[in-house]
């Protein structure tokens, strides 16, 4: 062969190398998917399974991720074509939902790492609540029927506990000096309630009734020891994440079953869940059969 019919045939192999990684990762009815969308949500799903220590087949992940997002499209392209929408203030204050949940430092850490922009973002939330009212629009409020929720909480598997929770005080003290000093105090008959008043005047702690709460929400050291706390008693010092505490137990409550009433709401919810998700599920199955999916990824 010469050099000449070498250089064409190397030229229409790299063209149609070319041709083929140019295509999108998959077309719904026309619409791209783009395989620099699939790669991003690859990556992230990778980096989560890492952080988690879950080995995971990434062939595997990308043929089910190239599929959710099929689905992703065709649920979008339904929402808008029934006028479902959402407001610039609603995607604004989920955003600042999330940096206040997770911190602003670790928030913009995160899109670093997943690449994104502060708008693709922005995108990706606007996506997640239309998708959101899309399925809730299966079904309303007057679905699920009071008996259904009656043997819901009657068949329950498990019992609907409420979780034993304590009445408490907490001083808060901005070093383990103070904390422990006061808790000294404490030991040698001095009125816990007192010196926490006398504390708060001089400006030397925070005091607050703190109100019922599970031991559970604080950290594993802490509730541990509140939970062997009986009523009027009180113990620390105990380091947190802004600084170190004393606290009181003024009373108690064990564990118990949550009466139908206290937990009606909640079971309501949970069938409606159901409901619109398979609801959902068979129109998802009906669109996907009716509609013109392309997938170009292995």
């Amino acid at each position: 062969m010469r050099i000449t019919e070498v250089s064409v045939v190397c030229i229409l192999i790299g063209t149609l190398f070319m041709g083929a990684c140019s295509k999108p990762a998959a077309t719904v009815n026309g619409k791209k998917i783009s395989r620099e969308t699939l790669d991003l949500h690859v990556k992230e799903r990778m980096d989560d399974h890492k952080q988690r220590n879950v080995a995971i087949d990434e062939k595997k992940l990308r043929a089910a991720i190239i599929q959710e997002l099929v689905s992703e499209r065709l649920t979008l392209d339904e929402a808008a074509t029934r006028g479902i929408t959402v407001s610039d203030t609603d995607v604004a204050a989920e955003i600042e939902s999330i940096k206040k949940r997770v911190g602003e430092e670790a928030y913009l850490k995160s899109l670093k790492e997943k690449g994104l922009t502060a708008d693709s973002f922005r995108s990706r939330i606007r996506e997640k609540i239309i998708m959101t009212k899309f399925i809730e629009s299966f079904g309303g409020d007057d679905t699920v029927t009071e008996q259904q929720m009656n043997d819901y909480y009657t068949n329950s598997p498990k019992p609907f506990l409420k979780p034993a929770r304590v009445n408490m005080k907490i001083v808060e003290f901005q070093t383990e000096e103070g904390a422990r000093a006061a808790a000294a105090e404490i030991r040698r008959s001095v009125d816990f309630d007192q010196l926490a008043q006398k504390l708060s005047d001089e400006k030397k702690a925070t005091v607050s009734d703190y109100g019922w709460v599970s031991p559970e929400f604080f950290s594993p050291d802490m509730a541990a020891s509140i939970k062997g706390l009986k009523e009027g008693q009180h113990g620390g010092p105990y380091k947190g994440q802004k600084g170190f505490y004393l606290v009181r137990v003024k009373e108690r409550q064990d564990e118990s079953i949550m009466p139908y009433e206290e937990v009606k709401e909640m079971i309501k919810n949970t069938l409606l869940q159901q409901v619109r998700y398979e609801r959902y599920m068979k129109w998802l199955e009906q669109k996907r059969s009716t509609s013109k999916i392309v997938i170009n990824v292995a």
